[in-house]
């Protein structure tokens, strides 16, 4: 069956796919194909947005590996490792989600060879690169640089990863890369990736399929700002006022060398308080940004359409909200993306509320006992992987939709910090009310016991993932009326 390989570039890249993955946990399907395989590229092994990201992902497996192959329903998307895909066991390549840029801990100079160059040759070189592009070291990435970035980055492609990945495409796979513009790893690493899988006379296995593959790409404009330091400080930051120009001349090189595109995705938002200067490592962490929410939606968009639709057009895509607000919620969101996230979104997040706050104390209700609910989650590792994904203040669901919130453009459709379901979802409040305080005679443990009933399954984590599937979306249609 086909897989969409996915391609996050940098930090932005990291971020986008981290929104992915609590839209594939909420259930939103993926269309025209059986697997999604990200593949996260960013020198800055420490990198704080990748590695929580790489963790996220690996819970999202472990949940997903302990539900099974199914059509619908929360972690229904299989989501694998470049590794895994080979199905022989035969992978020589780590089992990892990240490529793997081990030995880039070197000043770029080193890595140029620039000592061993003439005298002529380091003249040019010295044109091309400021002193500091040459004397840093590259493992924290390429600090804003894609002319740094463009130079390095040209070593993967005949990397063991990269050969892995080509040797195991097939034809009827798709490709879909996300990147800004504005940095130095993805808008490096984008183009370059790019023109190496498009390159007839390319040295990859499978140069045929990959040449013709159907082929989106997300590119990010600029849409946060950096704090500038005081000029006392150490030169070791990005500064952020050079943002729009280096999109500016990316956008510029892209309308004349990016060629087979079939669908481009744009997006970007005015900057608002800057955010703390970090050029890398574990300090950067930056928090979930509705850019990066919608940006992830430009990939269930992308396959979406059918491949009759996409082979031999060129398409380009733009995203605006129907009201320029600050506290966005679905009203202000298209039609076409409400009906593509909303309820599911809803539904995820009554699972989570409910789930955390009261499931605890249902050890009595017929749902729970059927299961022997509460020796399961003591004891069953699925349900200590589903508890990380929903409350790791690291990465899990509850820490995304606090940083969603926390922006001044937020996030505003769910309320985390609401106890009354009636009270929610930002723009469908429901004044009788449906589910009253009393725990055993709301309507979501009715609902939740109703559901159990028509479970066959006797493993208590897909027992009771599945009456939370079906109470959950009866509550949203019949009772909230979202549909």
């Amino acid at each position: 069956m086909a897989k969409l390989f996915v391609f996050g570039i940098g930090g932005t890249g990291s971020r986008v796919i981290r929104s992915l993955i609590m839209l594939m946990a909420a259930g939103v399907k993926v269309q025209n194909c059986d697997k999604i395989v990200p593949i996260i590229i960013d020198p800055d092994t420490q990198n704080g947005d990748m590695n929580r990201t790489v963790e996220l992902l690996k819970t999202y497996k472990h949940i997903h590996n302990a539900l099974g192959q199914r059509e619908e329903g929360f972690f229904h998307t299989d989501i694998s490792t470049l590794s895994s895909i080979a199905g022989d066991g035969t992978a020589k390549i780590r089992d990892s989600f990240v490529y793997d840029f081990g030995g880039i801990n070197k000043p770029f100079k080193d890595h140029v060879g620039y000592n061993q160059l003439d005298v002529e040759s380091q003249a040019l070189i010295d044109l091309l690169f400021t002193p500091e592009n040459l004397n840093n070291s590259l493992d924290v990435g390429f600090r804003g640089s894609p002319n740094v970035g463009s130079v390095v980055l040209n070593e993967i492609i005949d990397s063991p990863e990269m050969r892995f990945f080509a040797s195991n495409f097939q034809a009827g796979d798709r490709i879909f890369f996300v990147s800004s513009i504005f940095g130095g790893t993805g808008a490096a690493g984008f183009p370059l990736l790019l023109k190496n899988f498009k390159d007839p006379r390319t040295g990859l296995p499978n140069a045929a399929s990959l040449n013709t593959a159907l082929t989106g790409a997300m590119v990010v404009l600029p849409y946060f700002s950096l704090e500038q330091p005081a000029a006392s400080v150490d030169a070791d930051y990005i500064d952020s006022n050079t943002f729009t120009t280096k999109a500016k001349d990316a956008l510029s090189y892209y309308q004349h060398h990016l060629n087979g595109v079939n669908a481009v995705y744009y997006m970007g938002d005015t900057p608002d308080k800057p955010m703390e200067n970090n050029p890398g490592r574990a300090s950067q962490k930056n928090d979930a940004h509705l850019v990066e929410l919608l940006s992830a939606l430009a990939i269930v968009d992308f396959m979406d359409y059918s491949d009759d639709e996409l082979y031999g057009n060129e398409t380009y895509h733009e995203y605006g909200l129907r009201e320029d607000v600050s506290r966005v919620q679905f009203q202000h969101l298209d039609s076409e993306t409400r009906d593509k996230i909303a309820k599911q979104l809803i539904r995820f997040h009554y699972f989570e509320r409910y789930y955390t706050m009261f499931l605890p104390g249902d050890a009595q209700a017929a749902y729970a006992k059927g299961v022997d609910l509460t020796s399961a989650i003591r004891n069953e590792p699925a349900f200590k992987e589903l508890n990380k994904f929903l409350t790791s203040p690291e990465f899990g669901y509850q820490a995304w939709l606090r940083e969603l919130s926390r922006k001044e453009r937020t996030f505003a459709a769910l309320n985390l910090d609401e106890t009354d379901f009636n009270r929610m979802v930002s723009d469908k409040q429901v004044e009788t009310g449906f589910l009253n305080k009393g725990i055993y005679q709301g309507a979501f443990v009715k609902e939740l016991n109703r559901a159990a009933e028509s479970v066959s399954e006797r493993d208590a984590f897909k027992a009771t993932i599945k009456a939370f599937e079906t109470a959950t979306e009866r509550l949203v249609e019949e009772k909230l009326k979202y549909s």
